[in-house]
């Protein structure tokens, strides 16, 4: 988790959104929300902040100072983009730029409940999926409706008139609960777009290279969001939308820029390293990932599967609930025997995810390893795998490995297990 976040990013969104909404319907439709902030952020001046005192430092002067230059870009942005509709390029990989705050977003819908927190996920994923169980009083209705008729139901169930403190609290915390959280919308609106700085990859590889070689001649330690931020604030703006823009934008900064970004970090260190310490809190939006890896740990135990992460945890969440849909209910034994595998091949939380799929030979467990580590260690280990898994999955035919940085699996079929010696 890095606090590090150029607070110009959900301003010029919210512009954009602001601006969008004059234009009509079709032409609408077809602009893209992340390609307007990029060409707008790009001819703007970047204001990253690393702490909750510069992040809201950096807000005042965004607001005081370039409330208009934003205007003027979002209106060219919208111009720029329109000169050609027809240009092809592919997409950023989700998992380049997707954010716990998209999966947030995601898991919203999911559950109907649009000002949901991560805090609140792992509870309201059972209720979810109490609500969606084959129950009489629940036939018929959406999520959404089955939630408002449990609230009406709680409603009633707590209209006692020998506890009028009690609905007094219950009113209170109902009214709390409904208020507006500003931090949660600006969460919640950085998950509106696809985007990324090619610079923030390019400074902080920049600044480890360089805290291995200056780490014994700095007066004190640095923290790298800081050092970051404070580089970042020096250089141009590089976003890019698609796989090409990256490309391209990355190929620039390095021929251009690349003597730039290491003065500039060596004149970070050091001038931040005789800085005097201060106590200083992440900006505010860091506190929802701690949120995030909480509940996602709470999540783990519930469901005693150490390979869930907020990455698959929507499509997790997607899994389930059709199956209690269909009520189909043994999908939970099947989640705790794919956790008892993980277990058994001794991997950390979110070394790897674990599924079920089915092909013409019958089912294969799809193992997809998200560290080199335990790629090596199941790559080495195929026949501990698959005792494993046969004695919880018996019929399973094959186990297919995947790793992040290969385009192709790995294969241990029913024949080598035979070969084996463990069929």
């Amino acid at each position: 988790m890095t606090s590090l976040k150029n607070v110009l990013e959900e301003i010029v969104v919210v512009e954009a959104q602001a601006q969008l909404k004059q234009i009509s319907q079709p032409m609408r439709e077809a602009i893209n929300l992340s390609e307007v902030a990029a060409f707008a952020l790009n001819r703007l001046p970047v204001l990253y902040a690393s702490t909750s005192r510069g992040w809201l430092q950096q807000r005042k002067r965004a607001h005081s100072e370039l409330k208009n230059q934003v205007t003027n870009a979002v209106q060219q942005a919208l111009l720029g983009i329109k000169r050609d509709p027809l240009r092809k390029s592919t997409k950023l990989a989700a998992s380049k730029v997707e954010t716990p705050a998209h999966v947030l977003s995601r898991l919203q819908k999911l559950f109907s409940k649009l000002s949901l927190q991560w805090q609140d996920v792992p509870q309201a994923f059972q209720e979810t999926l109490n609500l969606v169980s084959h129950s009489q009083d629940y036939v018929g209705l959406s999520i959404n409706d089955r939630h408002r008729l449990q609230d009406i139901k709680g409603y009633l169930q707590r209209k006692n008139p020998q506890q009028s403190s009690d609905r007094a609290s219950d009113r209170d915390w109902q009214y709390q609960a409904d208020l507006p959280n500003p931090e949660l919308n600006s969460y919640i609106i950085s998950a509106s777009y696809f985007l990324v700085n090619v610079l923030e990859d390019l400074a902080i590889r920049e600044v480890k290279n360089q805290l291995t070689y200056m780490a014994n001649v700095l007066p004190r330690k640095v923290g790298v969001d800081d050092v970051c931020a404070y580089v970042l604030n020096r250089l141009p703006a590089m976003y890019a939308t698609s796989e090409q823009g990256v490309i391209w934008q990355t190929q620039k900064a390095k021929e251009q820029l690349s003597s730039q970004i290491e003065s500039t970090v060596i004149q970070s260190l050091m001038t931040l390293g005789k800085t005097p310490r201060r106590l200083a809190d992440p900006i505010p939006l860091f506190k929802f990932e701690e949120e995030c890896e909480k509940a996602i740990n709470e999540l783990r135990m519930i469901f005693q599967r150490d390979d869930i992460t907020w990455k698959n945890i929507a499509s997790l969440a997607e899994y389930a609930i059709n199956n209690e849909k269909q009520g189909i209910s043994n999908w939970r034994q099947q989640w705790r025997m794919l956790g008892q595998i993980y277990s058994e091949m001794y991997l950390k939380p979110g070394d790897a995810d674990l599924s079920l799929a089915y092909n013409d030979d019958g089912e294969v467990l799809i193992v997809k390893a998200h560290t080199k580590q335990a790629f090596g260690w199941l790559a080495d280990n195929p026949k501990n795998l698959g005792i494993s898994t046969l004695r919880l999955f018996p019929a399973v035919a094959e186990i297919e490995l995947y790793g992040f940085f290969l385009d192709f699996s790995v294969s241990y079929t029913r024949e080598e297990m035979a070969a084996d010696g463990i069929i």
